[in-house]
């Protein structure tokens, strides 16, 4: 009887197609289902060799991050982008999509400080641990058309040239509650805290 059968979640010696699976059932959607098992494949096959690595990826996908990882890394190519099943993006967005945030944008995400290997430190090899970054905001959101909701009545509509929002508001575009969210575009900074947003 192997690792997998008793536990369920695969390790590093399992076969390439064990892996894949299991890492396939933790996927967010966001992606075809294609686009996504060839990711995965392709991550898991540059990680056979790495064991240690191909193992901390495992716990991190299999445990949404509940226990501590180490970086898995990937060669950094000269664009610094990823292709797969021909289309290119970055390493660590395509795999933060597949297994945290499908509607993720690429300039949205800051690794933590105990990642060596973060995309943004441009070192040869780039760490894909999802859980080894953080999503931030984006400045430049354009927010214009957008309506604001206090207590479920209409408050304001936001216009291009907004400068100030209300604290306590509801923005009606957004999935998550964030107890804090900055944003700013050439004209606008505003601060809203304990906000209900809902994309």
């Amino acid at each position: 009887m192997d690792n997998m059968s008793i536990t369920n979640t695969p390790t590093s010696n399992d076969a390439c197609l064990s892996i894949v699976h299991s890492l396939m059932c933790h996927r967010q959607g966001g992606e075809s289902e294609t686009f996504a098992k060839r990711a995965i494949e392709s991550l898991v096959k540059k990680l056979k060799e790495k064991k240690d690595e191909l193992d901390s990826l495992i716990t991190a996908i299999t445990t949404n991050g509940a226990h501590p990882s180490k970086c898995v890394t990937i060669q950094r190519t000269l664009d610094g982008r990823l292709q797969v099943a021909g289309r290119k993006g970055f390493p660590h967005v395509i795999y933060a999509r597949l297994w945290r945030w499908p509607d993720l944008h690429k300039n949205e995400l800051k690794h933590v400080k105990y990642c060596q290997y973060a995309f943004d430190l441009k070192c040869d090899s780039v760490c894909v641990n999802p859980y080894h970054y953080e999503r931030v905001v984006s400045p430049g959101i354009d927010l214009s058309g957008l309506t604001l909701q206090s207590n479920g009545r209409e408050v304001k509509k936001i216009g291009r040239h907004d400068t100030v929002l209300p604290a306590h508001i509801c923005i009606s575009t957004a999935f998550l509650t964030w107890t804090e969210y900055i944003f700013a575009s050439s004209r606008t900074v505003a601060t809203c805290r304990k906000a209900n947003f809902r994309i």
